[in-house]
């Protein structure tokens, strides 16, 4: 808005175009106006009717509100300044307050004239500030903060008929209902907040020969920029909170270096305790790549960089992209935890806890003692087993027990990588390091790992060259990329694991000495499952609830004869082999339990290993039947009663069954 159209919007009443009718509200000053008005003033005191067509009917309504409240009309005490109430105020219109100083002693500047005050106040009334001369303020007395200006307080008033109107108005010499304050004339505007409720009013109170009909729209203007003071403050507030609510460290830098804005993660990153706004950047980031980032205003994302710092250095990731006018914002990733991210969404997360390894065997327990034991500590691990005994199950329960917990877990199977690709993939690589790779280089496994743990498994099958590497990894805690020249420090437990006799590779030549006494540092040895004693029944139940629910089916009972073939069998593939077999079953069995003919073949006519036979011989039913037999008489001493209770036949089968298999009881009977 222009200066003159200002003046036509503030001659109107700051309302816009009015109406013609309306326009006797704001009629032009003159000293025969003023003197129509007191003459009014006189004859509403002194009872007589009031000619409305000279007052104005906001003005004859304050008035008569006036009146009711018994309002004096000729003199008029100053209330005390009520500090409480005052500080009070303050600190609730604390945006106010701050958003409007300046600007008022701006508007108070711009008039360049003596005995005038701006006084701003809340909704009820109360000055919060004013900004005037010490004389100019004794000239208006009653804009001294901590004093009320609301209607009911000093009578038709500016700032208290702004409030009541929630409108831009004026109150011109003896509109005013007490005559001590003909000598002024006040020019008020609502001030609003976002969602456009009024939150106070700002007054222009001066004398009347001074006074002119637009200064209602500076004071207009003024409203509206404490008004979009306050809008920007709130974005800002906001924006500062989006900021400290991000993860990644964020900075803006203006052209000239200066720091426009940093959130407490860029601090933290930084190694700053105190704000920095308002310094230069490199006065923090010693390096002579932040000049070119500014002066270039080139977008790039996650760039790896290491910055010298004021004590110590940074690794991490960096973004930036242009802003405003010569400015960048910076986004900073600390490496650590996108590695950790980037291992999580690449699946390396442990889930599995030493309360999910089932078995009661000794030598099981013995296992989970000394992995627990392991989890104490960060010292490298050796997992030994075959195939299928749960391995990586330990591992994670090592994980989940340590104080790596919460960093990332990754899993490196080195039989499945390809011989070409092993350092690439276990040590990263830098830009341009082979052909193929990417531009930006990537990190390897041992990075995605820092900070957590780096599950090797089957060890043995790792190429010579990478166990060169991995030696000096496990000496120097320092990783170098493929095609780079500078070592990383990492932080990296790790936890191998191996179904091969590392011993005879390595006097095949196909494993390193000195990479083994490396790793072997705890050594585990995991049993199979032939020799977990009574682990078998466990593990089969705890499989079979675990699909029988997923695939929402009855319970499945196992019998007598099922469990013991299940014992016997001696599972060359182990946990795996009996977690695949009890997933058939739960599928395929259609009746109430699981019987012997429900089995899978390999499992009834298996073999269970005799010692000093170098072959195995095939089982039949009669000697899994007899073998039942004998198992229970032995588990119930011989009482033939229970022993045909839990074989779930009558006595009558059992005799036949012992006379068949030339079993006698006696032989289970104690003397």
């Amino acid at each position: 808005m222009d200066s003159g159209a200002m003046a036509d919007n503030a001659a109107s009443g700051g309302l816009g175009v009015r109406k013609k009718k309306d326009m006797a509200e704001y009629p032009p000053l003159s000293k025969d106006c003023i003197t129509r008005i007191t003459a009014q003033w006189g004859r509403f005191h002194s009872g007589q009717s009031v000619d409305e067509e000279t007052i104005r009917p906001m003005i004859l309504s304050s008035w008569e509100r006036c009146r009711r409240a018994g309002l004096p009309s000729d003199t008029l005490e100053l209330c005390p300044i009520d500090k409480p109430a005052l500080q009070q105020a303050i600190s609730r219109y604390s945006d106010l307050v701050e958003s409007a100083k300046l600007l008022m002693d701006k508007l108070v500047l711009s008039i360049h004239l003596s005995k005038s005050v701006v006084t701003l106040v809340d909704t009820t009334g109360l000055v919060l500030h004013a900004s005037a001369t010490s004389q100019d303020l004794d000239n208006v007395p009653y804009g001294v903060p901590g004093r009320r200006c609301d209607e009911f307080t000093i009578g038709t008033n500016g700032m208290g008929l702004c409030i009541i109107e929630k409108r831009p108005v004026h109150v011109i010499a003896s509109e005013h209902y007490n005559s001590s304050l003909h000598y002024l004339s006040c020019s008020a505007a609502p001030i609003r907040n976002m969602a456009g409720q009024v939150i106070g009013a700002l007054n222009l109170a001066i004398n009347t020969e001074n006074f002119h009909q637009h200064t209602l729209g500076l004071v207009e203007a003024a409203a509206h920029a404490i008004e979009e003071h306050l809008r920007l403050r709130r974005l800002v507030r906001e924006q500062k909170v989006i900021l400290e609510m991000l993860d990644d460290g964020v900075i803006v830098v203006g052209h000239d270096g200066i720091i426009a804005s940093i959130n407490r993660q860029a601090a933290d990153m930084l190694g700053l305790e105190n704000d920095v706004t308002g310094e230069t950047i490199q006065t923090y980031i010693r390096e002579h790549t932040i000049l070119p980032m500014l002066t270039d205003r080139k977008t790039f994302h996650d760039r790896e960089m290491s910055f010298q710092l004021q004590n110590g250095r940074l690794s991490c990731a960096l973004s930036c992209a242009p802003f405003g006018e010569g400015g960048v914002i910076l986004t900073l990733r600390e490496v650590r935890r996108m590695r950790k991210y980037a291992a999580r969404v690449a699946g390396a997360k442990a889930v599995y806890t030493f309360e999910n390894i089932i078995g009661e065997s000794t030598a099981l327990r013995e296992a989970i003692r000394l992995a627990r034991v392991a989890s104490q500590s960060d010292a490298t691990t050796l997992l030994l087993g075959e195939s299928g005994t749960g391995k990586e199950l330990f591992a994670q329960a090592i994980h989940n027990a340590s104080n790596r917990r919460k960093g990332p877990f990754v899993v490196v199977n080195c039989g499945a990588l390809p011989r070409n690709l092993v350092q690439s993939e276990l040590f990263g690589y830098v830009a341009g390091a082979f052909s193929g790779a990417l531009k930006e280089g990537s990190p390897g496994k041992f990075e995605l790992a820092d900070g957590g743990t780096l599950f090797l498994d089957e060890i043995g099958e790792m190429p010579l060259e990478a166990q060169v590497s991995l030696l000096r990894l496990l000496q120097e805690s320092e990783v170098t990329r493929l095609g780079g020249k500078q070592a990383k420090r990492i932080n990296v437990r790790i936890i191998a694991a191996t179904n091969t006799n590392l011993q005879s590779a390595i006097q095949n030549n196909a494993f390193r000495e000195d990479l083994y006494y490396r790793l072997n540092v705890l050594t585990i040895n995991i049993p199979p499952l032939r020799h977990r004693k009574g682990d078998v029944t466990l593990l089969a139940q705890g499989f079979l609830e675990k699909f029988r629910a997923s695939l929402k089916k009855d319970p499945l009972p196992v019998t007598n004869d099922a469990r013991m073939a299940l014992e016997i069998y001696h599972w060359p593939g182990n946990v795996r082999e009996l977690e695949n077999c009890m997933e058939r079953l739960a599928n395929v069995v259609t009746g109430d339990s699981i019987d012997l003919g429900e089995l899978p073949s390999n499992v009834v006519t298996g073999s269970k290993p005799n010692k000093g036979q170098p072959s195995e011989t095939p089982m039949s039913l009669n000697r899994v039947q007899k073998t039942l037999i004998l198992e229970t008489l032995r588990e119930t001493g011989g009482n033939f009663r229970r022993a045909s209770s839990i074989l779930n036949i009558s006595r009558t089968t059992l005799y036949a069954r012992l006379k068949q298999y030339g079993i006698s009881v006696d032989a289970f009977r104690s003397n």
